[in-house]
């Protein structure tokens, strides 16, 4: 599969080792970028004008946009101005407690009654939230099993403070299952990015029960999609993807401006319809949820002096610090592009629909 021309993480993040990490241990410091990532140097003057007109045309500019990705902080801060701005409520686990739970209820309920452990992948795994809530709902689905019910979960993740929060909710989650004699959970965290994960995986390494992308695919690619069906999951096993929809206003944005030369990072923009086509081109037996939608105030973006407002624009273009280092004309586009999109609450808030929906593959049934 074409790999994009623009830099991965596996490109900016800092080499780091996978290491296992006892439940009750602190993640070790340095493992990540505190700062935004190295950058090429682009060239903007000489002579070959010929290759350089068809360069996009932030690769122009005597500034140098950067991908929201490749700064951490700013990214962090992103997500969060993001978060404050949507309609209340988790999209991604109503969505699985909703939709998947009853596609993938029957195999889960299956495995769990063997002695051995069942085993999940997190590509992407965030603070955890979602995580140990999913957790929960595979806990439920054991519940009342005459055996002892052992789930393993490796967590990928790059993000140093993001993991270092997820372990000290996995601990408290250990302390309050002690003495349980109906389920075990353990936990293996991996500090690193997808890509540095992948080249690293040995055929000796363990195989997995159930992969899952919950809205993570962004920052891997679609290659890990194969990757984690070949490699990741035994004979029989399945893939998770919770991803934004071709319908949504940043699935939109993205194949509005990709022709323009203006996505910093293409992935970033991906939707339900790209993990499709890689399931349907392998032969993978998929099936699709509607999904669930929220809306999103975006009112801010639209005030230049708002901090929360240019934030939330750098995550919906995922450009760092876009209307600092955007062009005036194409920051012009941008915003007519989001005013377009929106619609008024009646209330003089400018709203627009963010849709996501799961896509479950399956392996060997």
């Amino acid at each position: 599969m074409k790999r994009s021309a623009f830099p991965t993480l596996r490109a900016i993040a800092r080499k780091t080792s996978s290491r296992k990490y006892p439940l009750s241990s602190t993640v070790v410091r340095d493992c990540f970028h505190s700062k935004p990532a190295h950058e090429e140097q682009f060239i903007t003057q000489g002579s070959h004008n010929d290759i350089r007109s068809t360069w996009p045309r932030y690769l122009m500019s005597q500034t140098r946009p950067r991908s929201l990705i490749t700064c951490f902080d700013a990214y962090s801060k992103s997500l969060k101005s993001c978060h404050a701005s949507l309609q209340a409520g988790n999209p991604t686990l109503e969505c699985i407690k909703d939709h998947v739970t009853a596609l993938i209820g029957e195999y889960v309920c299956s495995r769990l009654e063997d002695p051995s452990p069942f085993r999940i992948l997190s590509v992407g795994s965030g603070d955890g939230k979602n995580d140990l809530a999913f957790l929960e709902i595979l806990r439920e689905l054991g519940r009342g099993k005459d055996n002892k019910v052992h789930i393993f979960e490796r967590a990928i993740e790059p993000d140093e403070q993001m993991l270092g929060m997820f372990l000290a909710k996995a601990e408290h989650l250990r302390e309050s299952l002690e003495g349980s004699v109906s389920i075990e959970f353990e936990f293996d965290f991996r500090p690193t990015t997808y890509q540095e994960y992948a080249v690293q995986k040995t055929k000796t390494d363990v195989k997995f029960d159930l992969v899952h992308f919950f809205h993570s695919l962004y920052y891997a690619d679609l290659e890990a999609l194969e990757h984690c069906y070949e490699k990741e999951l035994g004979t029989k096993g399945v893939i998770l993807c919770i991803i934004q929809r071709e319908g949504s206003a940043v699935a939109k944005y993205g194949r509005e401006f990709s022709p323009q030369g203006l996505i910093l990072n293409p992935g970033a923009f991906y939707s339900n319809r790209q993990v499709k086509d890689v399931a349907e081109k392998n032969g993978w037996k998929y099936v699709e949820c509607s999904g669930e939608s929220k809306t999103c105030d975006i009112t801010a973006i639209f005030d230049a002096s708002s901090q929360e407002g240019n934030r939330l624009l750098d995550f919906v273009t995922h450009w760092a610090d876009v209307r600092a280092t955007a062009s005036g004309n194409d920051l012009r586009k941008i915003l007519k592009f989001w005013e377009n999109e929106s619609v008024d609450d009646g209330h003089g808030k400018k709203e627009v629909t963010m849709r996501m929906g799961a896509i479950v593959i399956f392996k060997g049934m």
